[in-house]
């Protein structure tokens, strides 16, 4: 389905647009090349889609403007859809009830584009990191669950296409974090660094202990200016409601209700008519079918 013309492009300098009309002149044959066409539930073969146009820029923007790094990165994404299906673990799966609680979208109306968050609450599996990161295929594939639903709720034609994440440590020692959680932790900032370029708003952690501030301020070596400032690194949690509004839970210092009762999670829905790719033929199932003749 088209939308109307994308005005991301417009703010673009000439350099940038001609960068951004040879990225996209080149996505047909990506396309041909891995067999598979959708990103966030978009066809990016879509010409006409604003939102298309968009999710591509996302690509360019994460590179520089780099058109063969865009290139690499959206066929490795591509590649990754293919055989990950996030879709099917986003609305296909159900997934484990170890991770009820762990994990809430919500949406604040009050804001001009109406704010999608994520809510990360990792502490809630404090005392069994084992069971809720033991099994990292799992996990992952809950987490990506998540955000795929997530992203469903943004407009990419219009300025709507971020999302807001928050990530509450109450009861996580970052002394002595779990083997489990840290490698699950790796993976996923793997994924989500790889596959979903420019869709982080603001990050907020919250319920840091005041003396691991060091090692959120280590993290100036480790990334760039750019997504540094995205970063909001708060000690209590009451602190968050000078950041978000009064519509957050009181937990958090607002009005609103509670995560739960806010949570927008089984309320979302792929677009009218569209259909989840189907799973990608295993090297078994590619190999010589059975004939009626016996043996």
């Amino acid at each position: 389905m088209s939308d109307k013309p994308s005005a991301s492009l417009s703010a673009l300098t000439a350099e940038q647009l001609q960068g951004f009309t040879d990225f996209k002149s080149a996505i047909p044959a990506v396309v041909k090349e891995v067999d598979y066409s959708e990103i966030y539930a978009h066809n990016i073969l879509d010409t006409e889609s604003a939102s298309v146009d968009s999710i591509l820029l996302k690509y360019l923007v994460a590179n520089a403007y780099d058109v063969p790094a865009a290139r690499a990165q959206i066929m490795a994404t591509l590649k990754w859809r293919k055989e990950f299906r996030p879709l099917s673990a986003a609305f296909e799966e159900i997934h484990d009830s170890k991770f009820d609680g762990l994990g809430f979208i919500t949406e604040d109306e009050s804001k001009p584009d109406g704010d999608i968050i994520t809510w990360n609450l990792y502490g809630q599996a404090a005392g069994k990191p084992e069971v809720v990161f033991g099994d990292l295929d799992q996990f992952l594939r809950w987490r990506v669950g998540v955000m795929e639903r997530g992203l469903q709720l943004l407009d990419f034609s219009s300025s709507r296409t971020k999302i807001d994440q928050v990530h509450d440590y109450m009861n996580v020692s970052f002394l002595r974090m779990d083997p489990n959680a840290k490698r699950a932790s790796k993976a996923a900032v793997a994924i989500f660094s790889s596959h979903y370029p420019e869709l982080l708003g603001k990050k907020y952690f919250v319920n840091v202990p005041l003396l691991m501030g060091w090692m959120f301020s280590a993290m100036k070596l480790l990334v760039s200016k750019e997504t540094l400032s995205k970063f909001v690194v708060l000690s209590y949690a009451n602190q968050l409601v000078q950041y978000m509004g009064p519509e957050i839970p009181e937990t958090y210092g607002g009005k609103g209700k509670t995560l739960k009762e806010q949570n927008m999670y089984d309320s979302i829905t792929l677009p009218d008519g569209f259909t989840i790719p189907a799973p990608v033929a295993s090297e078994a199932t590619e190999k010589e079918a059975p004939t009626e003749e016996a043996d």
